[in-house]
């Protein structure tokens, strides 16, 4: 009885890497297949991702920052990952990789790449990152999350898969999204990344202090912000005796976003794949650092689907966002539509999608030439 292909998934350094990661991770598993993780100590450290999984956690570092020092000790990080990748390889060869992009998921790549092991790229974002332009020549194919994905190097196969979601964020994809009746509670999530976000405690609190007492007295806040920040943001909501939980992390976002009537929060690749899925109307603040400002393109998808509203981080201001708020909660049929429009855009068959391309992939390999 022939052993059943070995598949290696790399991805890390953020949730927005382990995320689609994990889900095509529970399909290959159910389907029989082998799978072990690669990825890096920030992977490592992101909880309830993939714990079950066979890993190998990297020293690789980003070359982003620390100046020429800096960028020759992530050099070097990498290229010593890569070798201790390929010599694990050679030991077990395994018959697939997918980089699911960022940092992390280069050694892997750059090893399957030196000994001819077929490998598989997915872009989560609306362009193309930088390791996956990179590699992007020699992929099997590169899995896109969006259509019309910008840098995507002349000549290299791509097709769109979506973005993969976790397996409990699609089993809540159909439930209605309900609005309140009546004075009913209304609920707001506050989403600002696995490492939080520093502008959104910072004005969102300072927002809805300054709404009208009757929109304040029917809000219930949900707030994931940075661990030194959590104490100042629950006094915040406090002292404009607004019902709020401010943690740094929730581990139970979809039964919070099954209750939930706007999400703010950042434009990550993962976040608006799970808003989409569910149908959550959002408003958006791309983080203006990230790479080619990947945050804003995908922010404005989902603007052109009607599902949600950008601020730039110029923008963003307590009072621009109080203005929005006692608006759209006062009417409510902004963020009806703001859900129908999200649902537009979701992909909810992704991770099966993304899982087929790979078991096509393997039973070419198992078959030669």
């Amino acid at each position: 009885m022939m052993a059943a292909p070995y598949i290696i998934l790399a991805a890390g350094g953020t949730g927005g890497h382990m995320m689609p990661a994990e889900a095509v991770a529970d399909v290959l598993q159910e389907a029989g297949y082998d799978v072990s993780l690669i990825t890096d100590k920030r992977g490592e450290a992101i909880g309830n991702v993939m714990t079950d999984i066979d890993r190998t956690v990297l020293n690789a570092a980003s070359h982003m920052g620390g100046g020429p020092i800096g960028k020759l000790k992530s050099l070097l990080s990498i290229l010593g990952s890569t070798l201790s990748v390929r010599r694990s390889f050679k030991k077990r060869r395994p018959t697939v990789v997918v980089g699911f992009g960022g940092y992390p998921s280069l050694p892997a790549v750059l090893a399957a790449r030196s000994l001819s092991i077929p490998y598989i790229l997915h872009e989560q974002n609306a362009v193309l990152g930088r390791v996956n332009r990179f590699m992007a020549k020699h992929a099997h194919v590169i899995a896109l999350s969006m259509e019309n994905t910008s840098l995507i190097p002349a000549g290299v196969p791509t097709v769109v898969t979506g973005n993969p979601i976790r397996k409990l964020i699609s089993k809540l994809a159909n439930i209605a999204y309900a609005v309140p009746f009546g004075n009913g509670e209304i609920r707001i999530f506050v989403l600002g990344g696995s490492q939080g976000a520093r502008i959104l405690s910072d004005v969102i609190p300072a927002a809805i202090a300054g709404l009208s007492d009757d929109l304040q007295d029917r809000l219930d806040v949900l707030h994931q912000a940075r661990p030194e920040d959590v104490e100042r943001v629950c006094k915040a909501y406090d002292d404009a005796n607004v019902k709020a939980e401010v943690k740094s992390y929730f581990d139970d976002v979809g039964a919070i976003l099954l209750r939930t009537q706007l999400v703010i929060a950042r434009s990550g690749a993962s976040t608006l794949s799970e808003l989409a899925a569910m149908g959550r109307p959002a408003i958006l603040v791309p983080l203006a650092i990230a790479a080619d400002d990947h945050q804003t393109a995908n922010a404005k998808i989902v603007e052109e689907a009607r599902g949600g509203w950008i601020y730039s981080e110029q923008e963003f201001t307590a009072e621009a966002l109080r203005a929005r708020l006692q608006k759209m909660l006062e009417d409510m049929g902004d963020l009806r539509n703001g859900s129908d429009g999200m649902r537009t855009i979701a992909k909810l068959n992704a991770a099966e999608d993304l899982s087929a391309l790979i078991i096509n992939l393997c039973d070419e390999e198992s078959t030669g030439p």
